[in-house]
């Protein structure tokens, strides 16, 4: 199904036998940032991306949440493009996601702001009990 899924690193394979399946292409958040301003769009259509380290990116800038909004704004400005290439992406946490009044990532003692890039994704579960958080790419205000 195209567009995000929220999960954690422990809900995955290898780090779960019955795990969720990483995507084979892997990136990084402020490479996969860049990425999505280059012309012509360079991410190949139906490809299946993970996506590392927003944890780290948020924690660093903790606890102004300036940074958040602006990686909110960068991917809803590529939502068209990764819409119509079909693209998959694992957005993959370390950390642990809580979803409260607010999503949240719990990482290094911090809570980071989630909510403010992705707003509140509906918790799954896949046939393994596996959770994650599916999003479209068109992401509503926070």
């Amino acid at each position: 199904m195209p567009g995000y899924m929220l999960m954690e690193l422990a809900n995955m394979k290898p780090h779960k036998p019955m795990g969720i399946v990483p995507a084979e292409n892997v990136i990084g958040i402020l490479d996969f940032l860049r990425e999505l301003e280059e012309e012509p769009f360079p991410f190949s259509r139906l490809s299946k991306w993970q996506v590392l380290g927003l944890e780290e990116v948020l924690f660093a800038a903790h606890p102004q949440e300036e940074i958040a909004v602006e990686i909110h704004t960068r991917l809803n400005k590529a939502a068209s493009d990764l819409e119509r290439r079909l693209l998959e992406v694992q957005v993959v946490f370390t950390g642990e996601i809580v979803r409260g009044a607010d999503t949240t990532v719990r990482y290094r003692g911090s809570t980071l702001p989630v909510h403010l890039i992705f707003n509140h994704p509906p918790r799954r579960e896949d046939s393994h009990g596996n959770s994650f958080y599916p999003m479209e790419f068109h992401l509503s205000s926070p």
